[in-house]
């Protein structure tokens, strides 16, 4: 699966910025990002790489705009996200080009299949 380019804004009061990646292989969310400062970019922290499983997600959804979309991360539990800044304690908001929407719309698409796949599996366990 082809690596989405992304933004998360509005951190540290507007201050700071966070520019990334999203890619999903084997079963997990694989996210690189950087932060640096929304004024003059002159500080740039150290590239961190972070892993999600995707059993720790209850959904994602992408939502279209016109200049920008957005891919909603929403997890089960708050130490999900712990690696990753954002406002809010079980969901995070990806902005993302226009040029990247094909991308995103794919990745909420197929990650969203494995999580329904995930729990019918664990409702025909439960059934046996």
């Amino acid at each position: 699966m082809r690596s989405l380019p992304f933004v998360i804004d509005e951190l540290n009061g507007g201050f700071m910025i966070l520019e990334g990646i999203l890619r999903v292989e084997k079963g997990k969310l694989h996210i690189e990002f950087q932060k640096k400062d929304n004024l003059l970019g002159a500080y740039k922290s150290d590239l961190r790489a972070i892993e999600i499983e995707l059993t720790e997600l209850s959904m994602m959804e992408f939502k279209k705009g016109f200049f920008f979309n957005k891919l909603l991360l929403h997890s089960k539990r708050a130490a999900a996200f712990k690696d990753l800044p954002g406002d809010e304690l079980t969901t995070r908001k990806l902005k993302i080009k226009r040029k990247h929407r094909e991308i995103a719309a794919n990745i909420s698409s197929n990650v969203n299949l494995l999580l329904s796949e995930q729990r019918l599996n664990e409702l025909k366990g439960d059934d046996e």
